[in-house]
């Protein structure tokens, strides 16, 4: 992607090529839910909001090609109690709530843990190298969040009656 190959994009939405094939080298558009024909056709494959990893393994199965990225774009939900998925797919770009902060990735950089402060910024206050736990990754941010500012960080949204 980005160097000059081609990309489908899939997705359970219907798409109208012709209203987005001026936005790049997008080779093909298709609806997950159909079969499509076209199969293997070398192409990157990006998969827009495609459902559980169980999906994922039958688009890429179905229509990933050796060597070419395989992306899971928006997916709307997590079929895992953890921190990404469980079928061992790696998390490009990653954001997830967690109480009184996040988790954030963007590949090929470490996860990072950062609190969210009474006044709506952020800390980073871990990183790591490989994923970590979940609940150990909350706990952290929710206790730090706790001995720093006890109960009065909920969230906060100045001009709409500060804390919520």
């Amino acid at each position: 992607m980005g160097k000059g190959g081609n990309v489908a994009a899939l997705t359970s939405e219907s798409i109208i090529f012709s209203d987005i094939s001026s936005l790049g080298s997008i080779s093909r558009t298709g609806r997950i839910s159909q079969d499509n024909s076209k199969g293997k056709a070398g192409e990157a494959i990006v998969a827009i909001n495609p459902g559980g990893e169980e999906m994922w393994a039958r688009l890429q199965s179905k229509f990933g090609s050796p060597g070419k990225p395989f992306v899971v774009l928006n997916n709307a939900y997590s079929t895992s109690y953890d921190i990404g998925n469980k079928k061992g797919y790696e998390e490009v770009y990653y954001l997830k709530r967690i109480s009184k902060g996040w988790i954030y990735r963007a590949y090929p950089g470490k996860w990072e843990a950062y609190l969210e402060k009474p006044d709506g910024n952020t800390e980073l206050v871990e990183s790591y190298k490989n994923k970590p736990l979940l609940r150990e990754v909350s706990n952290m941010v929710r206790e730090l969040s706790f001995k720093r500012y006890a109960i009065g960080n909920d969230r906060w949204s100045k001009g709409f009656g500060e804390r919520l």
